[in-house]
């Protein structure tokens, strides 16, 4: 079977190469998946160019989620069985989904919801899950406000959509080229980051919740608006890493919690509560999320696509980024 082979560790991906390699047998605990598409996400790139405490397979397959229908299940793979159209999201240490088959821990995969097709499963695994899990945890109740930052990416539409289905008043603060389509699916109120700033918009308004995926000054300023909590992408809680298979060396995680130090602290300062969002693999939460999207009027932001046949002849870079590999 063909797949895209990290050669060596790179900088954007430059170092992927697709080759013919052998598929890998199936455990008692695991699914085969046929692939039908993968997401490029950010993590891609980071994991591509090498962590500290990971090693790598020799061939290493890159891509940490997708989506395809079981072909082969292990002994106890229950509910799952031979047809089943699923998505997953691994861990960093068991990462490889960019490759005409796969090997999944059953525990990793979901049934995609009926209201989505395959493909379009592939190209929001990872950002569904992330919005449904970091959702959960802020506990919102309907009728209360929520701020999203970066509303019209990946992770920020999904969140948006789930937020509606909640109840929640729902503020974008994203680029204008993305408002009709955030208008489309029930936002409240749109915000221009490109020339306001949100910070000055909403001080006056009441929000109760914010989502962050941007960090640095608009996790500060969030901070600054003293909503009830505050989850963010780019704030890290070094404890929950182990759940992502990333284990870090003592040294490395006391640089970054020093790093983080600043978020903290204005946090405690404005009484905030603020949670890192750290997604690792989670099947039920996962199934959870697709349960969801079942009774929603869900939709997938249109997306740009890459072939095994194309990226073998010019390869893959940082432009990449966002697209969706079809397998």
């Amino acid at each position: 079977m063909k797949a895209i082979i990290r050669i060596k560790s790179g900088k954007e991906l430059s170092n992927m190469k697709v080759q013919e390699i052998t598929s890998e047998a199936v455990k008692t605990d695991q699914i085969k998946v046929k692939m039908t598409s993968s997401r490029i996400n950010p993590v891609d790139i980071d994991l591509m160019k090498g962590m500290p405490g990971l090693k790598y397979k020799n061939p290493q397959i890159g891509g940490i989620d997708g989506a395809g229908t079981i072909i082969e299940v292990g002994a106890n793979t229950s509910p799952f069985q031979i047809g089943d159209e699923v998505y997953f999201y691994r861990k960093f240490s068991d990462i490889g989904t960019w490759a005409e088959e796969i090997v999944v821990n059953a525990s990793d995969a979901a049934k995609i919801p009926n209201n989505i097709s395959l493909q379009d499963a592939g190209a929001i695994a990872l950002p569904l899950l992330t919005a449904f899990d970091s959702l959960q945890q802020l506990g919102a109740q309907a009728g209360e406000c929520i701020l999203i930052h970066g509303a019209g990416g990946g992770v920020g539409f999904c969140a948006v959509q789930i937020a509606k289905q909640m109840g929640l008043k729902v503020i974008a603060n994203g680029s204008s080229r993305d408002f009709e389509a955030l208008q489309l699916v029930g936002v409240d109120q749109c915000i221009n980051y490109k020339n306001e700033d949100f910070s000055k918009v909403l001080a006056t308004q009441k929000v109760d919740y914010i989502f962050d995926v941007i960090g640095g000054d608009t996790l500060l300023k969030s901070i600054q608006l003293k909503p009830k909590k505050v989850i963010s992408v780019a704030y890290t809680e070094v404890e929950k890493l182990s759940n992502t298979g990333l284990y870090f060396p003592g040294i490395l995680k006391w640089i970054m919690k020093i790093m983080m130090g600043k978020f903290r602290r204005a946090a405690q300062k404005n009484g905030v509560k603020l949670i890192g969002q750290v997604t690792a693999p989670n099947g039920r939460l996962f199934q959870q999320a697709s349960d969801l999207v079942n009774q929603m009027n869900f939709k997938v932001k249109p997306y740009q696509k890459r072939t095994l046949s194309d990226i073998e002849q010019s390869g893959l870079s940082k432009s990449d980024l966002g697209k969706i590999i079809c397998l």
